[in-house]
């Protein structure tokens, strides 16, 4: 009958190790499935223009690049991680408008289809800002160099990094090729670069000097008494798409 194997040092310290070990690795994994979590609840945001949102979203997405730091697997988090974050930042500053930033600071000497796509798509904002400004000109002469330049911008780098992207692309996407053909034209370019009409807002309720207003409708006689207020469709107000995920990221310190 073999002795009973008796507790030792060397043994408990390894059982810690190996406990220590287990438990770091899954933090990690949570850390990791956070991280995605957010950044897609982030991608929403981008995608639905929602400015406020994304700015939450980029501080969101900056705790577990700080993370990275803390627990020194930043190197590690690039490679493989955090490889495309120069891209949010990018996609961030285009929803804020900031286009001069992702085309001379973000994406500046970068290549690959989104640095490609994003950049184009900011330059051919610049573009339209360039030919507002132009139309605004009294001197004729100033006037046509203006839009000229406008033109010449959008002809030039936002076809070129279109046609980039269109051969980078890894999913043959549409917006890519549909934007490079669409450049590439002369009149849909002249035609995209003017522009566009403010949209027409459509008032709810009949205005009534002084902020009062007569009976409602039969059957709703004190409806009136508050006054109806015109409210515009596109303001309506309400709980807005998208949300986070749970688990808010622990702020620093």
């Amino acid at each position: 009958m073999e002795a009973t194997k008796r507790f030792t040092l060397f043994r408990f310290l390894a059982a810690l190790l190996l406990a220590v070990l287990f438990s770091g690795v899954a933090y990690v994994l949570y850390e990791v499935g956070l991280y995605y979590s957010y950044l897609d609840a982030y991608s929403g945001h981008i995608v639905r223009g929602d400015q406020t949102a994304a700015r939450e979203g980029m501080e969101d997405l900056n705790y577990f690049y700080q993370l990275s730091d803390e627990l020194h697997l930043r190197w590690l988090a690039d490679k493989y991680l955090f490889k495309d974050s120069v891209y949010h930042r990018a996609a961030f500053n285009y929803v804020a408008g900031d286009f001069d930033g992702v085309v001379n600071k973000d994406l500046q000497g970068q290549e690959g289809f989104w640095a490609y796509y994003l950049r184009a798509n900011a330059n051919w904002r610049i573009a339209q800002g360039k030919y507002a400004n132009g139309l605004n000109l009294k001197d004729k002469a100033e006037k046509e160099k203006q839009l000229k330049a406008a033109d010449d911008l959008a002809k030039d780098l936002v076809k070129d990094d279109y046609a980039l992207a269109v051969k980078a692309d890894p999913n043959g996407s549409l917006p890519s090729s549909w934007n490079y053909d669409l450049v590439s034209d002369d009149g849909a370019r002249k035609k995209g670069l003017q522009p566009k009409p403010a949209p027409i807002k459509v008032k709810l309720g009949i205005p009534i000097p002084g902020g009062k207003s007569g009976p409602g409708p039969k059957g709703e006689k004190d409806k009136g008494k508050a006054g109806t207020k015109p409210q515009d469709l596109d303001n309506k107000g309400g709980e807005q798409p998208g949300g986070k995920p749970g688990g808010k990221p622990k702020p620093r310190g």
